[in-house]
């Protein structure tokens, strides 16, 4: 700012401008320079050029008419053309520091003139003597010679405005603003001292405020006008440090003495860069960045990035960045990118819009394009190829195609495809030369935006405004007024637009965006049929819905079976193994592939094999393995082949989610409660939760509190309507936690069984209530034996007995009653048989318990105690007289003798009780694996496996006992060939 300085001094205000100043002060202004070597001036530029200052000052008093601020820039432009009359002695510069600060603001120093001058202007209108004026401006360290010398610059600029007709003589002399003083509320007479108090307080409150709001008002009006002299001076604060970064990559840091120094605002503007040891900004204000686009949109640039589709605005939009002179002004705002580069908004509306289908369109082409793509994907879903459906951009093509570039709106509000459609004859000849003209306009834009674009970005050339301002005709010629008023061009790239010239395309032809299944398939997939890829699952519950997907990887991938969840425990898991006939092949064939290579050899050629394998009928309700090893034997002729086939680790091999069943669970609302692939882990999450919900509102088949067999006769299952569905309930008599009975209904048949034999037997002990009581007691030599199993409580062990007496003696092997005859014959057998079972039961025990305490005794530190006590574990355990099934009750004595027969001959020949023990082991680890299995997929446990455990204990007496003896032979290899009934 050292040419304001020294622009004008005393009356030296005819001195003109060099051109040097004029060009740097219209670069930096709103002054237009030309493109072309005639630099003619703009009607601004001309005003400008009138004014004897620096053109960057005669810019700001310009900008001051448009904000109605003519006064304050006055002064502050007049103090800016001068040396600053603030004086700061080296002796005394404390001093003159605190005198300064009454005139600071604290948030511009430009401000501090406007003080300055109202304090002095205030000290004049007093009357004081030139030597008081003098003596006033040494108190505050004010230099007399540059106050008179501002006054005097500040009449000549404000005659020269008053002349050029900026302002009025009235309105360019700043008078001091008044202060105006606090005025009571009127109300206070009426109020009492602490309402009086408090009212004050908020007229103080409301006085500050107004004050405030007054400030703020003219601060922007000020800062704005100065803005547009002092565009290049304007800086950001890094992020990282002290100093801001400026225009053209300037980095400058604020000069000490300035108010805002401790501040740092984000954003500056200076009146000065000076460099001494560094790049100082001087007298500088907070402004706020979205001025500079605002008074100087000429300097300005636009960057464009990130263009694409947003289906909630329902328009193309980008990302719009301003900058000035490589300052970010703005880092980041939404446009409408149909007006910055219609052709390329446009293909992004179609891929964002149409072809992905991203917008909410109701339009009936709309509705039927997503309708028929959904279904050809659903078809992509099931076959898992994805060569049915047309690519995108065979989709983009079809609406490229039949889209116009741009539209047109005519003065109706009508939109047409072409410039003609809106036109009647007598228009389209009038306004031929018109649209020649646009069209040449439009091409000429268009490629001088094209040379804009930057590699990453798209950017908007200022020098196109300059071309627009500037003519070598002093009095450019008007374009034909047939076309500017009546056709209007539009990008599509937005919904609205493309509604609109929709309405008016479809008169012509109203099916002109429908695809048809031609447009959209690439070959006919004939074998996707409803019968290979079924919409519902088909079981004695009703029909579930299925639903297909082709994501790997995604939860969902594969076929989905959305159920109730009143049915889940009703569902077999072997029958879900076989998905749906189109995708059961595909399985089939992984399973073989995951056999050893000897075995895969026999399913050459696999597709072949598959074939047969699925004629041959094999039972879809029974797992897929065991019938697949079955068939692979009987296709080689040689049924030893499945001693070869491990069932249980081809059975563990992962194959891909696609070839389980994916199952979604829903509550009667239809809210999904749990998913999954693995029945037996949603059962168990869920079970409960599903025969609770399986017996809600069920009222009218069960009953509470029953105390005798009134119930009549109970039905195998009974069939009821819940909802649209028909389900199968099963009743059955269940004890309470409360200890009571009562009739419930379940939903499946081996949970009634279960519960109702429980049920029955309670029933049955209130009708033999002093038999009952009886038992209660304990069995004979009940308190010898509890000594010597002293490791199980006697209350329990009582209890267990008592419930194992009542099972056998009540029910035994018979048939479970459903009638009241039944049940009182059922009665009569148990009153016969309790005696027998009773006395039986404490024989059993009293020979279990003497076996235990000989076998105990002889534990001590032998090196088979610990395995032996493990055993123990298994046999004698809390709970073990209703777990043991009663054909074993007489072996289990058998069973502790055998353990200690087991350590008296250890110690002649170890390494064979070893290797015998390691063959146990095998076969004990085969069972304890297949049950695991077994609970893990929700299975139940068969009678004969469950039975070959106690046969495995018969071979620990046969191996290690021998002279005890056997019911039946056992050996290792008998048991192997049993195994394999289970496998």
């Amino acid at each position: 700012m050292q040419n304001m300085k020294n622009q004008v001094r005393g009356s030296g205000m005819d001195a003109r401008s060099n051109p040097a100043n004029i060009s740097d002060g219209l670069q930096n202004s709103s002054g237009h320079i030309g493109a072309n070597t005639r630099y003619r001036l703009t009607k601004l530029g001309e005003q400008m050029a009138r004014l004897p200052i620096d053109p960057k000052i005669a810019r700001i008093l310009l900008a001051a008419k448009k904000h109605d601020c003519m006064a304050e820039i006055l002064v502050i432009a007049s103090a800016l053309s001068i040396q600053d009359p603030r004086e700061r002695p080296l002796e005394a510069r404390d001093a003159a520091a605190k005198a300064h600060e009454r005139f600071t603001d604290k948030q511009s120093d430009f401000l501090a003139y406007l003080n300055i001058w109202d304090s002095f202007q205030r000290e004049r209108d007093k009357g004081l003597s030139n030597k008081q004026l003098v003596q006033w401006c040494r108190q505050y360290f004010l230099s007399h010679l540059r106050m008179r010398e501002w006054r005097e610059l500040h009449h000549q600029l404000a005659q020269t405005a008053i002349e050029m007709g900026l302002t009025t003589k009235e309105a360019a002399f700043r008078q001091p603003p008044t202060q105006e003083q606090l005025r009571p509320s009127e109300s206070q007479g009426d109020q009492d001292l602490a309402a009086k108090l408090k009212q004050k307080q908020l007229d103080k409150k409301q006085h500050r405020a107004q004050i405030r709001a007054a400030k703020e008002a003219g601060y922007e009006q000020i800062h704005r006008a100065l803005l547009t002299g002092l565009i290049a001076n304007v800086g950001m604060k890094s992020p990282d440090g002290n100093d801001y970064t400026g225009t053209r990559g300037s980095r400058f840091h604020l000069f000490p003495a300035s108010v805002l120094f401790k501040a740092k605002p984000k954003w500056v503007m200076a009146a000065e860069l000076v460099e001494t040891t560094r790049l100082y900004a001087r007298d500088v204000a907070v402004i706020q960045p979205e001025w500079i686009e605002q008074e100087a949109p000429h300097l300005v640039r636009y960057h464009y990035f990130e263009p694409h589709w947003e289906q909630k605005r329902g328009e193309v939009v980008a990302s719009e960045r301003v900058t000035l002179y490589g300052l970010t002004v703005l880092p980041r705002r939404p446009v409408s990118y149909g007006k910055v580069a219609p052709e390329e908004a446009r293909e992004i509306f179609i891929r964002g819009a149409l072809v992905a289908q991203e917008s909410n369109l109701q339009t009936a082409f709309f509705v039927h394009n997503k309708k028929l793509i959904k279904e050809i994907t659903e078809l992509e879903h099931k076959s898992r190829k994805q060569d049915v459906l047309v690519d995108d951009e065979a989709l983009f093509a079809f609406y490229n195609e039949r889209l116009p570039e741009l539209v047109w709106k005519d003065a109706k509000g009508g939109v047409w495809g072409s410039e003609e459609g809106g036109q009647t004859q007598s228009d389209k000849t009038a306004g031929q030369n018109g649209q020649a003209n646009q069209r040449n306009a439009g091409s000429v834009a268009q490629a001088a935006h094209a040379d804009s674009k930057d590699t990453d970005n798209r950017e908007r050339d200022p020098s196109s405004h300059t071309r627009q301002n500037v003519s070598d005709d002093p009095k450019p010629k008007k374009q034909p007024a047939s076309q500017k008023g009546r056709l209007k061009p539009l990008p599509l790239a937005d919904i609205r637009t493309f509604e609109a010239w929709l309405k008016t395309a479809e008169r012509d032809n109203p099916r002109l965006l429908f695809l048809s299944r031609d447009d959209l398939m690439q070959h006919a997939a004939a074998h996707i049929t409803e019968e290979q890829f079924p919409k519902f699952w088909q079981t004695a519950d009703g029909k579930f819905k299925l639903s297909y997907r082709f994501e790997p990887h995604h939860p969902l991938d594969g076929v989905t079976m959305t159920m109730p969840l009143t049915v889940l425990n009703r569902l077999h898991a072997p029958s879900l193994e076989w998905l749906v006939p189109g995708m059961l092949r595909e399985k089939i064939q992984l399973l073989i592939k995951a056999l050893p290579k000897q075995i895969r050899r026999i399913c050459v050629p696999v597709p072949d094999f598959i074939t047969k394998f699925l004629e041959s009928n094999p039972d879809r309700q029974a797992a897929i393995i065991p019938q697949l090893a079955h068939f692979i034997a009987k296709s080689a002729g040689d049924m030893r082949i499945l001693e070869q086939i491990d069932q249980d680790a081809w059975a563990a091999q992962e194959l891909p989610e696609h070839c389980y069943l994916n199952l979604r669970i829903i509550d009667d609302g239809g809210q999904e409660l749990a998913g999954g692939r693995k029945l037996h882990e949603l059962q168990q999450q869920l079970g409960q939760a599903a025969a609770v919900t399986f017996r809600d509102n069920t009222q009218e088949f069960e009953r509470d509190n029953v105390t005798t067999w009134d119930i009549g006769t109970l039905p195998e299952s009974i069939k009821f309507a819940r909802g649209k569905q028909q389900l199968t309930g099963y009743l059955g008599l269940q004890k309470e936690k409360d200890g009571r009975i009562a009739l419930r209904l379940f939903d499946t048949n081996e949970a009634a069984e279960q519960a109702h034999r429980q049920g029955v037997i309670e029933l049955m002990k209130l009708q033999l209530k002093e038999q009952v009581k009886d038992l209660n007691k304990g069995i004979q030599g009940f308190t010898q034996a509890a000594m010597l199993l002293k490791h199980i409580n006697a209350d329990t062990l009582r209890d267990d007995l008592t419930q194992a007496v009542c099972d056998r003696a009540f029910i035994g092997e018979d048939e479970l009653p459903r009638n009241e005859k039944a049940f009182k014959e059922q009665i009569k057998r148990a009153r016969s048989r309790l005696p027998a079972v009773k006395e039986a039961l404490s024989r059993y025990l009293q020979e279990t318990a003497a076996a235990y305490a000989e076998l105990n005794s002889k534990l001590g530190k032998h090196p088979l105690t610990h395995l032996l006590r493990q055993r123990l574990q298994t046999l004698l355990v809390a709970g073990f007289a209703t777990r043991t099934p009663w054909a074993q009750w007489p072996r289990l004595p058998i069973y502790l003798k055998a353990m200690t027969l087991r350590l008296e001959k250890y110690s002649s020949n170890p390494s064979r009780d070893a290797a015998r023990e390691a063959d146990i082991q095998e076969l004990e680890q085969m069972w304890q694996e297949k049950t695991d299995s077994l609970i893990k997929q929700g299975l139940p446990i068969s009678d004969g496996l469950a039975g070959f455990k106690w046969m495995i204990e018969e071979l620990r007496v046969s191996l290690f006992a021998q002279e005890l003896k056997t019911p039946y032979p056992v050996s290792v290899k008998r048991l192997l060939k049993e195994w394999g009934k289970y496998v």
